[in-house]
């Protein structure tokens, strides 16, 4: 069902909403030491592409439309498809109605290419990384980043969540975008938070086996802890299952705890998912080698026949992201000093992530979309891991 928007409450809603938006967005720039034209430059480039989704959103191109005119209030676990019926319906209520939510899902959009570029902007004050500004600024504006940020839609709600995590703990730790962070990730995608609990796991467990200057009680308390960690580990697994609909997990009465079947459960999921997209135009075959499951999720598709202008441009962005990547493998370095903990831990999740999603699915159209959780921050680990001298 299409949504009808040229109405007056409409007009109204979405008159409001820009103007809200407008003043919004300059406090959070200037917060983050933003100049008056780079708000300007981020937030009308980013409003272009979130435009662009919302036409096509009206062309039936995407699930927005969906999450709006089904908007209720849902009786099941409120994440995933059902915070999004749940949270447009609250919005729908506040008379903040379709042109005025794609409003301010483009303010969250823009709130990321902010931070995105003021890492950027920050990093690159350092004399070993003068020489990548122009390269990392081409790579946060590309359109692929505005674009898949932009819209109701999920993508949006986790790119945020992890742009704000990153925020809250990469400089001065703050406690409220911490959980803001952790909150817009729970609400879209709970299954991600799974990775930084790993990320956590596996940092601690790091410190314990290679620090051997560390007390022998410190390092008790730690091992204590990661014993402990084991429960939210189990917990976010089975939130997990759950969410992608391959067990019953947390809508269950009894949490699945039994380690043999939680890998069991995941290896069939895994097995399932490469060859559920085996016949389609964006499947990737399931005895595909291991390392080109890796590229296909990074830089596909790339092709030389002509598909349409809006499939040649994917393929420029990925022969560029090609680019990117063998710049920062011949320039990489592991200069740690400045860098705190949350952040290593952070850097060592996205990591993890990489490593799995490959595996998860097997579909380079949905790489489109969910590289843009891991590649922005490939390039600041990048640029952070080197020497920090101006």
């Amino acid at each position: 069902m299409a949504v009808d928007i040229y109405n007056f409450p409409e007009l109204v809603s979405s008159i409001f909403f820009l103007i809200f938006s407008v003043f919004f967005i300059f406090i959070i720039g200037k917060s983050i030491k933003l100049t008056a034209n780079e708000i300007i430059l981020i937030f009308s480039w980013h409003s272009i592409f979130a435009l662009f989704f919302m036409l096509n959103d009206l062309g039936r191109g995407h699930d927005a439309s969906g999450w709006y005119n089904n908007a209720k209030i849902s009786n099941s676990a409120i994440y995933g498809n059902s915070f999004m019926y749940t949270f447009s319906f609250i919005l729908k209520s506040l008379k903040i109605n379709y042109i005025a939510q794609n409003l301010l899902y483009n303010v969250l959009g823009t709130v990321v290419i902010f931070i995105f570029y003021s890492k950027v902007k920050e990093l690159c004050k350092y004399q070993a990384n003068k020489n990548f500004f122009i390269l990392a600024s081409i790579f946060i504006f590309l359109p692929g980043l505005s674009f898949w940020s932009s819209g109701i839609t999920k993508d949006s709600i986790s790119i945020f969540g992890f742009a704000i995590l990153y925020y809250s703990i990469n400089n001065k730790f703050s406690l409220y975008l911490f959980l803001l962070g952790v909150l817009a990730i729970l609400f879209s995608r709970p299954f991600l938070a799974f990775f930084f609990v790993v990320g956590l796991y596996l940092y601690l467990l790091f410190e314990i086996v290679f620090e051997k200057k560390q007390k022998f009680f410190k390092k008790l308390i730690r091992v204590i802890f990661l014993i402990i960690l084991a429960v939210p580990l189990l917990l976010l697994t089975n939130v997990g299952f759950s969410y992608m609909a391959v067990a019953d997990g947390l809508a269950s009465p009894e949490v699945n705890f039994n380690v043999f079947s939680i890998i069991e459960i995941i290896l069939d999921f895994v097995k399932s998912s490469q060859n559920y997209y085996i016949n389609t135009n964006t499947g990737i075959p399931a005895d595909t080698f291991i390392l080109f499951r890796y590229l296909y999720f990074l830089f596909m598709p790339i092709t030389t026949q002509y598909n349409g202008i809006l499939f040649t441009y994917f393929v420029l962005e990925n022969i560029f992201l090609i680019f990117l990547f063998l710049i920062m493998i011949k320039n990489i370095n592991f200069y740690t000093k400045g860098i705190n903990k949350l952040t290593k831990i952070y850097y060592i999740s996205i990591f993890i992530l990489f490593l799995t999603l490959p595996l998860i699915f097997s579909n380079y159209g949905i790489a489109l979309r969910y590289k843009w959780l891991i590649i922005p921050y490939f390039l600041l680990a990048f640029l952070d891991f080197r020497n920090k001298v101006k």
